[in-house]
């Protein structure tokens, strides 16, 4: 609004507002005002008092852009599924809320508190290692008895092969292929025995028992393994190489090694005798040590193309590290730790595997948006989330003809009765906003128009900050 003469009036309603409602918004600031100039300099001037009418438009532009925003949000809302949750928030200001605290299943949304509970329990720089050990080091190229692969919880060893058929497009990974490569490059040229895999880090429960067994045959997630190539499915490794139709593998670490003698053979290595599995003896000497990718770069690959396994196995490594316990339960309670220190009201929170898959797990909005607000608009939780019309990811299929296209960073979730999508907008005016939405459907499957709400409440960010320019409504100099 803008004014043509400023008068007393004027001034004594405007530090009304500031007094029943600035002083709430005063205490969001992160910055304290600055003491007063000693300087004596009369031309030199002093710091806006906090009461001071020059301040006044910045108290009021959020709120009139908060009502603003609201205002094309609330009738979106009111034509979605009864079960629909949503949160809009700018810093720590709440811009808009239905239903934030109504617990629902959140679907892959649950990854979210899987990313941010391994960057802060296992840190962005740690890595997993597998290792390739033997009885002793090749004596003229030979190895003496089996070639042990141990592994050390990588979530992502992948063939050249199997990455070609991933349908978001390929991802970082471990190379198989490298790990021979090296293996190679060690010196081996003869196995006596045989190429055995040790995947005991972890525990060796391959699913999370409430599970359906549908999630394994339908690809949705591989048996669970600290030695996994290929998610643990039984892809070939060798291109134009017969594998039949790729399955769970009933051996993981036993389908890793086959992979390896394949890998080896092609590279000119004999092998004595058939891949298997087991426990590593003691004493053996490492030949080669492979590390993963570091977690950050998990994390990022796991929130991008939505991998179960990574989630859950990430979840696994988690537990290992708190409290010596490599399983889903223990990583699982080192979650609600995190959530719960960093201060979230878990009242009806269930958290029950590591990826979103079971549909008993229940998430709130509020929850989905503390945990992006604890990790903020930048960082390896951030940078890894799927771009909408971005060129690989969970959304490099959605917003293609919308005006949020690119300007969202968002985190998936699906279920045959669940959507969700939590994440930021980078909204036209610079501004990053905060958004967490989840729909319960009641039975029927997600339609299309669960995903256009979703579209539409980002698309109402992007005008956000729409209100008056703070200049428009500030009070003018008395001549």
């Amino acid at each position: 609004m803008d004014r043509a003469t400023a008068v007393a009036a004027g001034l004594l309603t405007v530090g009304l507002v500031v007094v029943g409602y600035g002083v709430n918004v005063e205490r969001e600031r992160s910055e304290a005002a600055e003491p007063a100039t000693a300087s004596g300099n009369p031309h030199e001037s002093a710091p806006t008092p906090v009461l001071s009418a020059r301040r006044v438009p910045e108290f009021l532009v959020k709120p009139q852009a908060g009502r603003r925003l609201a205002a094309q949000l609330t009738p979106l809302v009111s034509r979605a599924p009864v079960s629909t949750c949503l949160v809009v928030a700018d810093g720590p200001t709440t811009l808009f809320a239905a239903k934030p605290d109504d617990p629902m299943a959140a679907a892959s949304n649950q990854k979210l508190v899987t990313a941010l509970t391994a960057l802060e329990v296992l840190g962005p720089d740690a890595t997993f290692t597998t290792t390739i050990a033997a009885a002793g080091p090749p004596a003229n190229g030979v190895v003496a008895g089996d070639l042990w692969v141990i592994g050390g919880g990588d979530p992502l060893i992948d063939s050249d092969t199997y990455q070609a058929t991933l349908k978001y497009g390929r991802t970082a990974h471990t190379s198989v292929e490298s790990i021979a490569d090296q293996i190679v490059a060690a010196g081996v040229t003869s196995i006596t025995g045989s190429v055995k895999g040790d995947d005991g880090h972890f525990d060796r429960i391959r699913t999370v028992p409430s599970w359906p067994d549908r999630y394994l045959s339908q690809n949705q997630v591989g048996p669970l393994s600290a030695l996994s190539v290929n998610d643990a499915r039984t892809y070939r490794v060798i291109a134009g190489s017969s594998s039949g139709t790729p399955r769970p593998a009933s051996d993981p670490p036993a389908y890793a090694a086959d992979a390896l003698t394949q890998l080896l053979v092609a590279r000119g290595v004999t092998v004595a005798g058939p891949a298997g599995s087991g426990d590593a003896p003691d004493g053996l000497e490492t030949l080669v040590d492979v590390p993963s990718l570091p977690v950050s770069e998990l994390v990022k690959e796991m929130l991008n193309f939505s991998d179960n396994n990574t989630a859950e196995l990430l979840t696994k490594a988690v537990g290992l590290a708190a409290s010596d316990d490599p399983s889903t339960a223990a990583g699982l309670a080192q979650a609600a730790e995190v959530l719960t220190e960093a201060g979230v009201d878990m009242d009806g929170i269930a958290l029950v595997d590591g990826s979103g898959l079971d549909p008993a797990n229940r998430l709130t909005c509020r929850l989905l948006d503390h945990v992006l607000a604890e990790a903020g608009p930048t960082g390896p939780l951030a940078d890894g989330l799927a771009v909408a019309d971005g060129a690989d990811g969970t959304l490099r299929d959605r917003f293609t003809r919308s005006p949020a296209a690119g300007a969202v960073r968002a985190k998936t979730g699906t279920l045959r009765a669940v959507t969700a999508l939590s994440g930021w907008v980078r909204s036209s005016k610079g501004a990053d906003v905060r958004f967490s939405t989840v729909i319960n459907t009641g039975g029927r499957e997600v339609s299309s128009s669960d995903l256009d709400f979703q579209t539409k409440v980002a698309e109402a960010i992007l005008s956000y900050p729409d209100a008056a320019a703070p200049e428009s409504i500030a009070p003018r100099p008395v001549p």
